[in-house]
């Protein structure tokens, strides 16, 4: 993991301090084709006043991508589910049959992620207007998913059932486990809260431990595995679902 991470760290420097090559930029709509743009110079002539991206954008979910990066996190993906594969294989050799199915949930609905190479950088055109230093200059290809703003959250992990829920305004996270089920295995004290803008938030979730916490809508809120109930070698696969969910493409 240490070494996509250096790769990627690479690839965005690369991608965005490059000063002489021209720029090629694909917008994916949620409802509607794609449009590409070339010769765009930098972050703020891409999202200020370009008709390609006017309307509803919601920009707190908008993510920039490097194709090369993209490919990258999708590699990851797939060696992340190859591990739970491999977790649930060893569970059921040790007759952990119960732990075993949150593994294959968990393994299901990361399945049914999408990852790009998502550079970590603010596309808001007010903040990139009041703060010069978040503007970057764009060189190469790039990958721009928009979308319209949200009013849920999702739930992810270990419980049951999964899935999208409505927004609570001014609840805590806790209160989003409401009706839910904790599988076998599950994590019990901490969650943590993916943002739309791809941060990784821990929140204490028990009884003995919680503080108020709220999510905003298009986050994603992920329930973990508790680490005394893995096998030695899986002990830091919560690390990389979490790392993984980070570049997730919120919707």
């Amino acid at each position: 993991m240490k070494k996509i991470n250096l790769l990627l760290s690479t690839l965005l420097c690369l991608s965005l301090n490059s000063a002489h090559a021209e720029s090629q930029i694909t917008i994916f709509y949620p409802d509607k084709a794609s449009v590409t743009l070339k010769n765009v110079p930098t972050l703020e002539n891409l999202v200020l006043n370009n008709p390609a991206l006017q309307g509803n954008v919601w920009w707190p979910g908008a993510v920039i991508a490097v194709p090369s990066a993209t490919q990258l996190q999708q590699h990851k993906q797939q060696q992340v589910l190859a591990r739970l594969k491999a977790l649930s294989a060893v569970l059921r050799q040790d007759g952990d049959t119960s732990l075993a199915a949150t593994v294959d949930s968990v393994y299901a609905q990361l399945a049914e992620i999408k990852v790009v190479g998502r550079l970590f950088v603010p596309l808001d055109p007010d903040r990139i207007q009041l703060d010069p230093v978040l503007d970057r200059r764009l060189s190469g290809q790039y990958q721009v998913y928009v979308t319209v703003e949200p009013k849920r959250v999702t739930l992810l992990g270990a419980l049951a059932p999964y899935g999208k829920r409505d927004f609570l305004v001014g609840k805590d996270v806790s209160d989003y486990f409401t009706g839910l089920q904790r599988l076998d295995g599950a994590e019990d004290d901490t969650a943590w809260i993916i943002t739309p803008q791809g941060e990784a938030q821990p929140v204490p979730v028990a009884y003995w431990n919680r503080r108020h916490n709220e999510m905003t809508p298009g986050s994603l809120l992920f329930l973990g595995f508790a680490v005394s109930a893995l096998p030695e070698d899986f002990k830091d696969i919560n690390e990389q679902i979490i790392s993984l969910l980070t570049h997730r493409i919120p919707d």
